[in-house]
């Protein structure tokens, strides 16, 4: 990260007496034959039309845009520009830190100090969005107009951990993404063949793509022009000082990712990016696009995050069981821990489970199968990954049972979909344990509810490589018993320890979060949840089942876990009392976002109780929710530096009202009469 402190910027009053650069004098553009080839290439590519370019600004200004941004400083912080500044951002989609938009480089929104210290970045939007680039932009792409009034982008800083899952950038009135890439390391950090020091000898710019932050490409599924992306790019872009890359805006096509950034020594994938907008009303060219808003709507990757899960419910075939037998323990009993399957322990658990409609069972398994799991995927983590640390291919982990699953603007990882010999235990979960009649019955005792049918399934996210974005029910669906099993076998730490804490660094938390609204990006929209995942949930505490007895307890992670709202008042102000920190970075959000639903167990304004929710990875805990329709949830992009994979086995129960018999509600009657 940035230092929050800067050398002392130049006085406004020297500044303003400094003859301001010419904007189009920075500015190095083919012409010809040599445009028409950039255009007959771009036509060319594949998986969808995109273009590289380097050299077409000087480096005289790509080189003072990079050293002016060590003054910057975290915003809002000591020594940071009034205004300006980086802002670490993370949600389930990415985890960046950027500069506000350059829009607002202006007397407007900035004080004159500001403006003042940041010429060489104002220079760069205005030869960005210069009448001489958009025209060359035009020719080489093929687009319609495009606007120079409205202006978006900002700076981007990619550090070790920074990463950008797939999206497709469609939104609003945008016709042309691009990136400019501007990577540099200081002068002291370790020599590369592929960096050489800056012509001003301030920095050493240059990248190695096996450092990552390449820009990688996606396939439309079955080669279809537009449509679900395939879960594996096709083509990786290095990063490379000084080139831009240009492609078209095109809902259900141009998916893209930025590659994960796994090299430490302070060096900085430092870019610009941001797109050519259509022209605004009062400018040549208004209304000259097709909006095609309902095909937009249908295929870009925040409407395909928020449709219909991949896997479907299978209905049980017989009616709900009356209680857990003596048949049922006898049949759980070789997979779950004795001390889940006591009377006592259960009542107390359903009388948890029942008004918070949330807990986490820790030591969940049978302590034997339990063994064997953690020994499975430890062994098949270390085959897999050996002692690289580098983000392993596409198709690590796939064969033995094991199958990629996509489409990956919704999630990848990978699940057990058939007879595997390297992890038959965890297989008999999957196979024998969840689809059971006995585990129905458990469920039943434990929720309340009758289960009436599920999803369900073993997963393995691979480092570098799987994440779920957040996705839910529809807001008019109908509620969803969730229950996940970690079986990370890394994620064996004490509940509530500094090494808890610690295993969010690596990513692969849960999370549950309020849907977002429909015209947000899942670019930039900040997840609900990743906005305040580290709230402590005071209101949780310890449970009341002695651990001697259940070894259950509803977790108490010190910023990891949610707080249950206990008043009336409205969410936004609520949210306006929220502070949250994820690894030490305290995350932003608007209270304008949240409505009164979002903090209630009852999304119809019922009872306050059911918190929204987060949990690092985590061994043996059976984590189960109640989630109301309109919830969602997503599990955090998993770090190449963590040290194995997140492995858990789980899915969704469809639930009902358990009805009461005759004769139970006969005996309350009596009761009551008496």
């Amino acid at each position: 990260m940035p230092s929050a402190v800067r050398p002392r910027s130049p006085s406004p009053v020297r500044a303003s007496k400094k003859v301001k650069p010419d904007a189009t004098s920075s500015i190095q553009l083919p012409a010809g034959a040599e445009r028409a080839a950039l255009h007959e290439s771009y036509n060319a590519e594949t998986p969808y039309k995109h273009i590289v370019v380097p050299g077409l600004l000087s480096d005289e200004l790509l080189e003072a845009v990079v050293q002016e941004t060590t003054t910057y400083g975290v915003r809002g912080e000591e020594g940071s520009i009034p205004g300006w500044g980086w802002e670490p951002k993370e949600t389930d989609i990415y985890k960046i830190q950027q500069t506000p938009d350059l829009t607002s480089l202006d007397p407007e929104h900035l004080p004159e100090e500001s403006l003042a210290a940041l010429p060489d970045v104002t220079r760069l939007k205005e030869s960005l969005y210069s009448q001489e680039f958009r025209d060359f932009v035009r020719d080489v792409t093929g687009c319609g107009p495009l606007s120079g009034k409205k202006t978006d982008c900002s700076v981007g800083l990619y550090t070790q951990g920074s990463h950008l899952l797939l999206h497709d950038d469609s939104i609003s009135t945008r016709v042309i993404s691009y990136i400019l890439y501007l990577p540099n390391s200081p002068l002291d950090a370790p020599e590369s063949d592929l960096t050489k020091v800056a012509d001003n000898g301030k920095f050493s710019k240059g990248w190695d793509p096996k450092w990552g932050g390449s820009l990688e490409l996606f396939p439309v599924e079955n080669g279809e022009e537009r449509g679900l992306p395939g879960p594996k790019a096709v083509k990786s872009i290095p990063v490379k000082w000084g080139q831009i890359i240009f492609f078209q805006v095109q809902p259900g096509r141009s998916y893209h990712s930025v590659e994960e950034v796994i090299v430490g020594d302070n060096r900085k994938r430092l870019g610009v990016s941001g797109w050519f907008h259509r022209p605004i009303e009062g400018e040549e060219g208004f209304g000259a696009y097709n909006d095609e808003k309902t095909r937009q709507a249908t295929l870009s990757s925040l409407a395909q995050i928020t449709s219909a899960p991949t896997l479907p419910i299978v209905p049980y075939t017989a009616d709900p069981p009356a209680g857990l037998s003596s048949a049922h323990v006898k049949f759980l009993s070789p997979f779950i821990a004795p001390s889940y399957l006591t009377t006592q322990t259960l009542e107390k658990l359903a009388g948890q489970f029942v008004p918070e409609s949330q807990i986490v069972l820790h030591n969940f398994l049978h302590p034997e199968l339990a063994d064997k799991i953690k020994g499975e995927t430890e062994a098949a983590d270390k085959r897999d990954y050996g002692e690289s640390k580098l983000i392993p291919a596409q198709g690590c982990g796939e064969g033995d049972g094991w199958e990629l699953q996509g489409p990956s603007s919704k999630h990848r990882y990978v699940s057990l979909t058939g007879p595997s010999q390297s992890t038959p235990a965890l297989q008999t979960v999957m196979d024998k344990l969840l689809p059971s009649e006995a585990f129905r019955a458990w469920l039943s005792v434990v929720s309340s509810l009758a289960p009436t049918g599920h999803r369900s399934e073993a997963r393995r996210f691979r480092r570098g490589l799987d994440y779920t974005l957040a996705a839910g029910e529809d807001r008019a669906g109908e509620v969803r018993l969730d229950a996940y099993l970690g079986l990370t076998w890394w994620g064996d730490v004490q509940s509530g320890s500094d090494e808890e804490e610690a295993l969010f660094e690596h990513g692969g938390w849960e999370c549950y979060l309020a849907a977002p609204d429909e015209n947000e990006d899942p670019e930039t929209y900040q997840s609900e949840l990743a906005k305040r995942a580290a709230k402590a949930n005071e209101e949780a505490g310890e449970d009341d089942v002695p651990k001697e007895e259940a070894e259950a307890k509803v977790d108490e992670a010190k910023e990891a876990e949610p707080e249950a709202s206990a008043s009336k008042t409205s969410a936004a102000e609520k949210a306006k009392d929220v502070s949250i920190s994820m690894g030490g970075v305290e995350l932003e959000f608007d209270p304008d976002q949240f409505s009164d639903g979002d903090f209630d167990t009852d999304s119809e304004g019922g009872d306050d109780g059911e918190p929204l929710l987060t949990l690092p990875v985590g061994w043996n805990k059976l984590l189960l929710v109640l989630r109301d329709p309109g919830v969602m949830r997503f599990v955090k992009y998993l770090s190449a530096a963590a040290p194995g994979s997140r492995w858990d086995v789980g899915g969704e129960w469809e639930v009902g009202m358990l009805e009461e018999d005759d004769d139970e509600e006969d005996v309350e009657e009596d009761k009551k009469e008496a």
